[in-house]
């Protein structure tokens, strides 16, 4: 949460010099990433959720996140309710942004309410993060697809 305005700080030295070996190893990240990704939209392709749009032909996808949006109008389960059965299942999620209408700062000094932002507001209670990075082994992917797949097809839709 952002609850008081503050100030771009740049990145460190000794930073810079640990990410320059992790640069040299971006492809193979990515090309991890992207397989499970494709694994994931293959597992979550008739799921009450949409899924992330893929690349164009000729472009490449970083995959450094993996966001879904559920079905509100498809199944009843909410995007808090979708957590908490991930988190029962031992797989971490997150709520993947809070719009600035809620932000505390921003909230309280401008008195901002959700009626004002209704697009922003109903995209925050659809939109979760999906593990993805590139340590995942498979049988990590394997969780979190079983564990999507059990809490929404647990869900009546």
């Amino acid at each position: 949460e952002v609850v008081a305005p503050g100030f771009k700080y740049n990145m460190p030295d000794i930073s810079a010099a640990i990410g320059i070996p992790q640069l040299q190893k971006a492809h193979v990240f990515r090309q991890r990433r992207e397989e499970i990704s494709m694994r994931y939209q293959e597992a979550f392709a008739e799921l009450p959720m949409d899924l992330p749009a893929l690349a164009s032909d000729g472009d490449l996808h970083a995959w450094h996140l993996y966001i879904v949006r559920l079905r509100l109008d498809m199944c009843s389960i909410s995007r808090d309710q979708f957590i908490e059965r991930m988190i029962e299942f031992g797989v971490g999620v997150s709520v993947h942004y809070i719009p600035l209408h809620l932000q505390p700062y921003w909230r309280d000094t401008y008195e901002l309410n959700c009626d004002d932002f209704p697009v922003a507001h109903e995209m925050h209670e659809r939109v979760i993060s999906l593990p993805i990075y590139p340590k995942m082994s498979d049988s990590d992917v394997d969780r979190v697809i079983l564990a999507v797949q059990d809490v929404l097809n647990k869900a009546p839709y």
